[in-house]
């Protein structure tokens, strides 16, 4: 199945609850009013590339018009950034200032195929054998 670029660079549960603690001691440092968030768009760009992991808070006169989801969603695909969590009317967006690199590559697997495991206990066993 092919897999665009802004489907592979979905954070995983672990990272997010990572970051949502990181972000836990943090004041919101942009807001978005009633002009909407088409308004501030370029100052959390500018935020996102100072800090990387920033919140946003949303005011209830820009609630009328948008929905805080949507919000949420226009700030981060606008700023290339992801949405670590909304809760109430705080959005916490995270994007990594060294680039998305390091947080697309894929960890190799820790899971060893049952033959392998054998030869190695195998091994292991042979050792012991040879020093007796």
């Amino acid at each position: 199945m092919f897999m665009t670029e802004e489907q592979k660079r979905k954070l995983t549960g672990k990272m997010k609850r990572m970051l949502r603690a990181k972000a836990h001691h943090l004041e919101p440092v942009v807001w978005v009013g009633k002009e909407g968030s088409d308004k501030v768009i370029k100052e959390v760009d500018r935020q996102l590339k100072d800090r990387g992991l920033i919140k946003v808070k949303i005011r209830r006169a820009a609630l009328l018009y948008e929905d805080k989801y949507d919000i949420a969603e226009k700030l981060a695909k606008a700023c290339d950034a992801e949405v670590v969590s909304v809760v109430g009317h705080v959005i916490t967006l995270f994007r990594p200032r060294e680039g998305w690199k390091k947080y697309l590559a894929k960890k190799p697997s820790k899971k060893v195929k049952k033959d392998e495991k054998i030869i190695e206990l195998f091994e292991k066993f042979k050792k012991r054998a040879v020093k007796e």
